[in-house]
């Protein structure tokens, strides 16, 4: 583990609000951002997994063709967080799951029927088929995604999403410079 995440874990264990969601077994903490960088063409997404004094990062970088917004980013933040949880609820029971997120119209996204952008429609829709899929396999933990609001003031688990997303969306691909090479061949 670098610095920077060390110093974060530590903060994190200090403020008592951040604690109890550390050591707490009756819930798991999922932190998700979004970070991208349309000029060049760079997202990435990461998730901080937080359950029973087990904290956990990972990143995924975003291969997309276009600069579909932030929104679009935190849905697929999200979606990311959502496959992470699947994976851990057949491990752990917890009574609840969180998903964090520092999207601030996120509730207005996932609660509107019908949305005119098509991408947001599509992660919405399959949002709301995952959360609906682990509920019924897990019907005895409940799923929630939730905007962060004051939560995420100072908060060093998000923090650790966010640093981990833009390190996601700035590692080089390449996967895609060797298709380009092949094709100048």
């Amino acid at each position: 583990m670098d610095y920077t995440k060390d110093l974060l874990i530590k903060k994190a264990y200090a403020k008592p609000s951040l604690r109890q969601n550390i050591v707490n077994k009756g819930m798991i903490c999922l932190y998700c951002d979004y970070s991208g960088f349309a000029v060049q063409n760079n997202y990435g997404i990461a998730c901080c997994f937080v359950y029973n004094r087990t904290i956990n990062v990972t990143s995924q970088k975003l291969q997309m063709e276009q600069d579909e917004g932030s929104n679009y980013g935190e849905l697929q933040a999200i979606l990311y967080s959502l496959e992470i949880l699947a994976k851990a609820l057949t491990e752990h029971q917890p009574k609840i799951a969180i998903i964090y997120t520092d999207c601030s119209s996120i509730a207005k996204i996932l609660s509107r029927p019908y949305i005119s952008h098509h991408y947001y429609e599509h992660a919405r829709y399959e949002i709301s088929a995952s959360i609906n899929h682990l509920k019924n396999r897990f019907p005895d933990v409940e799923v929630r995604v939730k905007y962060m609001s004051n939560h995420k003031k100072n908060n060093a688990l998000h923090r650790l999403a966010h640093n981990a997303a833009r390190e996601a969306a700035q590692t080089v691909d390449f996967s895609r410079f060797a298709i380009r090479k092949s094709a100048q061949l």
